[in-house]
Formats: structure tokens, sequence, C-alpha cells
């Protein structure tokens, strides 16, 4: 498994310890965290549930690109225009 250091806010992210980071390519952070394996087309989120720390639903397979804001992130294929 691959492990990385969180701190600050647990309830922003601070608290990473419960993901694995093997594989991943990008992280991105918002008030919540993202953490992108864009070679196998899967993802972690952490933090704010109601922020962007939620992503359980979301399907990133063929998502080529993912973009973080304040307070949400945008998974997309810019192939296709489709996320």
């Amino acid at each position: 498994t691959g492990k990385a250091q969180c701190w600050g806010d647990t309830a922003r992210g601070g608290d990473c310890s419960g993901i694995d980071f093997a594989g991943v390519t990008d992280v991105y952070s918002g008030i919540a965290f993202l953490a992108w394996n864009k070679n196998n087309g899967t993802a972690q989120c952490w933090g704010a549930s109601d922020q962007g720390g939620d992503c359980s639903d979301v399907d990133f397979a063929g998502v080529t690109d993912v973009y973080s804001g304040g307070y949400a992130f945008v998974a997309l294929n810019r192939n296709t225009g489709t996320g």
C-alpha cells in the first residue's frame, strides 16, 4: 500500500490514514481532497463530504482531466466532453 502524510483540520482532509496512495498519479485539493490514479481510472476522496470529500458515486472511467475549486471538483473526458 502507498502511504502519505496529511495534517491540518481533520474534517477538511487533515487525516488521510484510511487512503491507499498506491498507484496515485495526482492529488487535488479544495476543502476536500481527491487522489486519482489516471492509469486505471480510480479515485479516492476524503475531507468535507459535502464539499467534494465523498466521490463514492463518481465513475472515473474514461476521465482525462480533473479540476478542483474551493468547494467542488470536476471530472472530465476532454475527448468526448463528458464527465
